[in-house]
């Protein structure tokens, strides 16, 4: 007999008068992100990035954040062994600041019995819980909107650029000001009104030979999930009946991007090939390999990131690889923020939802950023527990959507960013 399709299920559940309790929760975040390794936690520090220039970066989870593997030996064995489960990462690693896990799907329910008849009929409920644990999770809207702050430090030119201003004459005031003179112009205690009349004229002679006369603040959002179910290490969101039944241990830090040379890239190292790098395994061991840093504590107890493995020829009888720190493919560079605005993302493994370039400043004329990221769902819950991926009839489909923010002024200027997230969860029950 085929299964009844929505319409029907509709009428069915209006005849019986059940999954008539709509229950709508709210998801609100908001707060300033900052350039710098200063407002990353040590764990997430990108690794393979050229952090001359202040770079922006953060991300936060629809959801939850799923466990992966890194590039540790264990997890680049030919042989499946109990310790590739029980040493699988978070996959927050490597993308900077973490704004938060925003726990989209967890909904409370109130009876913990699908037996409707346990509540009666006149009984009020709250509409930010479920009825019964079996219903419909019906979408969730998600708004972003990022904005500049009206007070960003702006990178100040040098005292060499301001000194040639001066000397050639072209703004007015004494010539004469010092290098101290100019630091303490910055500082704010400069008292000598001559040299500070001589110095705001020199800025806005540099300001105007400036191409864009304002820093080029440029950002880029991602927002994705692996193609396949996931996997989270805690009996709430997952166990191990989904490793039976299949899901990706992909980890987006070492494979997200794509680089030049045909092999994946990430924050964390890179992801061997299975057709271009045969020759790492000459007994035919599947590729790909993870190659680069990976976040764990080493024989004297200090935890932090420390090398990975390298996959060689030959050099190791036993797995064909060595320790140590190669973060990314032979005829490729470190990654710049160049890259990272540009590089296209690895949709092999990755189903790409948003991949958007934005321009915000003075010389845009624009200040804010906004989107919308609606998910209609429509799919069958069947749980007491309040995070719905504890339900059984989820368990083909991903849910664990990760959102990348990056920014750069493209230049020594940093770069701040206020964000707000506001979303709402829907769900029906009986």
């Amino acid at each position: 007999m085929a299964p009844f399709n929505t319409n029907q299920v509709k009428y069915i559940q209006a005849v019986a008068g059940r999954q008539q309790h709509s229950t709508l929760t709210a998801i609100n975040k908001s707060g300033v992100l900052k350039s710098g390794s200063a407002y990353w936690s040590d764990n997430v520090t990108p690794q393979t990035f050229d952090l001359t220039d202040p770079l922006l970066l953060a991300q936060f989870a629809l959801h939850e954040y799923p466990h992966a593997w890194d590039a540790r030996g264990v997890h680049n064995n030919d042989q499946l062994e109990a310790a590739d489960f029980e040493n699988v990462v978070n996959t927050a690693q490597g993308f900077g600041k973490n704004i938060a896990e925003l726990r989209a799907l967890d909904v409370p329910c109130a009876l913990e019995s699908s037996n409707a008849a346990d509540r009666p009929d006149d009984e009020w409920l709250p509409s930010t819980v479920r009825a019964t644990p079996d219903g419909f999770l019906k979408s969730l809207n998600l708004k972003l909107r990022l904005t500049l702050p009206t007070n960003i430090p702006v990178a100040h030119p040098s005292w060499a650029d301001i000194e040639f201003i001066l000397n050639n004459g072209t703004a007015d005031g004494d010539t004469s000001v010092s290098e101290t003179n100019y630091q303490d112009f910055w500082n704010g205690t400069l008292s000598e009104v001559a040299a500070s009349k001589s110095i705001k004229a020199a800025l806005d002679v540099y300001a105007r030979s400036h191409p864009m006369h304002t820093p080029h603040y440029e950002f880029r959002l991602i927002m994705f999930r692996n193609r396949v179910n996931t996997y989270r290490a805690t009996a709430a969101s997952n166990n191990l009946e989904a490793l039976r039944n299949g899901v990706s241990l992909l980890n987006p830090g070492y494979d997200l991007f794509m680089g030049q040379t045909g092999r994946p890239r990430g924050p964390l190292g890179y992801r061997t090939s299975a057709k271009l790098d045969k020759n790492l395994d000459p007994n035919g061991a599947p590729a790909p390999y993870y190659s680069g840093v990976r976040w764990g504590t080493n024989s004297s107890g200090v935890t932090g990131f420390m090398d990975g493995v390298i996959p060689q020829t030959g050099a190791d009888t036993g797995h064909h690889y060595t320790q140590g720190q190669k973060l990314f493919p032979d005829g490729e560079a470190i990654l710049t923020h160049r890259d990272l605005m540009t590089m296209p993302l690895n949709k092999n493994d990755y189903v790409v939802m948003r991949d958007v370039r934005f321009f915000l400043g003075q010389s845009q004329g624009k200040s804010h950023f906004e989107d919308v990221f609606d998910f209609d769902f429509n799919d069958q819950i069947n749980t007491a527990d309040a995070d719905l991926l504890s339900s059984d009839t989820l368990a083909d489909k991903n849910y664990r959507w990760h959102c990348v923010l990056i920014g750069t002024s493209n230049g020594q200027d940093p770069v701040h960013l206020n964000y707000e997230i506001r979303g709402t969860t829907s769900c029906q029950s009986g």
